[in-house]
């Protein structure tokens, strides 16, 4: 993956400002910054002068580049006064093109030594750089290799030395024109070979995947480890490919997983991986499901017995979520295994530095997928025919957390819970609202139910006669944004209601 630009991004403030430095000492039309793979040379900083001679973000062919002389040369710096006089550039095509012309350069190095990348004075003219202006472009040379050696322990993770976490979510944010490749892959039961050969062999298993992994046959494709033993790659296809070219990725990134390791212990170590895979794109409101579609996917594979792909369905209709099906299998035993809570957002009086009120937000915890999202799930339980189960569970554990957190304060807590439109339509519901109401353990006035005002404008006047018999039964009510969007206070009284309104943080005033 083409990540040059973005790669050296932290350094740009500090180029910048050496290149200014430098064209107050010397006297050529241009300064700039590039770094290279041997077979593209990117511009990453530029100052010019009279005429623009090189162009910021641009990337040359290597081989044709001035640059080229500086990383072939043992020690990294080159110094032509006159390109058409020298006889490494005489029939150059940069002195083709230009006619005549100097150049002085020095080569960038990583914290591996390795020339990486070029520190130059250009001119379209001859110049007669002098040993100054040598050593000071080789001075502020090594002060940009010291801070690439530095950003590189920063990004790099410790143990393997691929990209770490921060890194290559710094990566997935950068996908913005060119649709990438997103594989997320987990070594199944690494915990086994930890426990059998000690964790001393268990990471040098993950190192040598990593290093597998970093030489898979893949153009341009970089590889991050995100936790433990998880890992991610990201490579650079487009959309149209996906179907096809994903598949060979994933299955040469599988194979050479699979491949036994050798001489770390008396017998071959063998491993699997479940993985899950997507393809980002330009959509920056989209990119958070597109890595989190190949998150839960490789979790999928994980619940389905392990070793093995999923890929995200680019067939699927864009209002529905890529990992649908996901949800769906593991939403229809959720409930029956505890995995919905409830958390409290506390309301505070601040006069009195009180906390007056709480609203009840439903979270399903996932023991592997974690907490998923109420805009991911709740659609899906309104479709399978759960979300009234739900609405039970909701409205029962509020009713018994009010009791506990009158407890905790030492005060009458109200709770406010969300009905959806549905839950509020249905009979059932509201009939075990009104049941609920009956028992013990029910405090008149301490559970707001929250609705939102469309659900008032089909059957008005049915709508009212339920507010009322809640209100009736004990429940506080609120609507939410009343009059600000399909009801107003003139359809209500129309409709022969009467309905008290609170809005929103408001709304815990006393009933009348």
């Amino acid at each position: 993956m083409d990540n040059s630009q973005m790669r050296y991004e932290a350094l740009h403030p500090l180029v910048e400002e050496i290149l200014g430095k430098l064209s107050e000492k010397i006297g050529v039309n241009t300064l700039f910054f590039a770094l290279n793979d041997l077979n593209s040379n990117f511009v990453v900083k530029a100052i010019n002068h009279d005429k623009e001679l090189i162009e910021e973000g641009t990337t040359h062919v290597f081989q044709h580049v001035l640059c080229k002389l500086v990383i072939d040369e043992t020690d990294g710096k080159i110094q032509i006064n006159d390109l058409l006089a020298n006889p490494q550039t005489v029939n150059h095509p940069v002195t083709q093109n230009l006619g005549t012309g100097s150049f002085l350069g020095v080569a960038i190095k990583n914290a591996d030594n390795e020339k990486i990348g070029t520190l130059c004075a250009f001119d379209d003219r001859p110049y007669e750089f002098d040993s100054a202006d040598l050593k000071l472009i080789e001075s502020y040379a090594d002060i940009i290799s010291k801070s690439i050696s530095v950003e590189t322990y920063v990004i790099k993770d410790a143990l393997t030395d691929v990209y770490n976490e921060r890194y290559m979510n710094r990566l997935i944010s950068s996908v913005t024109n060119h649709p990438a490749f997103l594989m997320v892959l987990n070594l199944d039961n690494f915990h086994a070979i930890n426990a059998t050969y000690g964790y001393r062999v268990g990471n040098r298993v993950l190192q040598e995947i990593a290093s597998r992994l970093k030489h898979v046959p893949i153009p341009e494709h970089v590889v991050g480890r995100m936790d433990g033993n998880e890992f991610i790659i990201l490579a650079p296809l487009e959309q149209m490919a996906f179907a096809d070219q994903g598949k060979k990725f994933a299955q040469s990134i599988i194979e050479s997983i699979e491949r036994p390791i050798v001489h770390l212990a008396d017998e071959p170590i063998h491993l699997t991986a479940s993985s899950g895979v997507s393809l980002l794109t330009g959509d920056h409101m989209n990119r958070q499901t597109q890595v989190y579609a190949a998150e839960a996917l490789m979790q999928q594979v994980k619940l389905d017995g392990k070793a093995g792909i999923l890929f995200v369905d680019q067939q699927r209709d864009l209002e529905q979520h890529p990992f649908n099906h996901v949800l769906e299998q593991e939403l229809s035993h959720a409930l029956e295994r505890g995995q919905f809570e409830l958390y409290y957002q506390r309301i505070l009086n601040a006069k009195l530095g009180q906390t007056v009120a709480a609203e009840a937000l439903l979270r399903w915890n996932h023991p592997i997928l974690g907490f998923v999202s109420p805009t991911d799930f709740i659609p899906i339980a309104e479709r399978m025919g759960k979300f009234g189960q739900i609405g039970r569970f909701t409205v029962c554990q509020a009713i018994s957390d009010s009791l506990r957190l009158e407890t905790e304060l030492g005060r009458p807590v109200m709770i406010s819970v969300n009905l959806s439109a549905s839950q509020f339509q249905s009979d059932s519901m509201i009939a075990e609202l009104l049941q609920f109401a009956g028992q013990d353990t029910f405090k008149r006035d301490r559970i707001v139910l929250e609705i939102r005002e469309e659900v008032l404008q089909t059957g008005k006047r049915t709508a009212i006669e339920r507010l009322e018999s809640l209100r009736q039964a004990g429940y506080r009510l609120s609507v939410d944004h009343f009059g600000s969007h399909y009801a107003s206070l003139n359809s209500m009284l129309a409709s022969g209601g009467n309905v008290i309104v609170f809005r929103d943080r408001q709304r815990f005033a006393p009933n009348r």
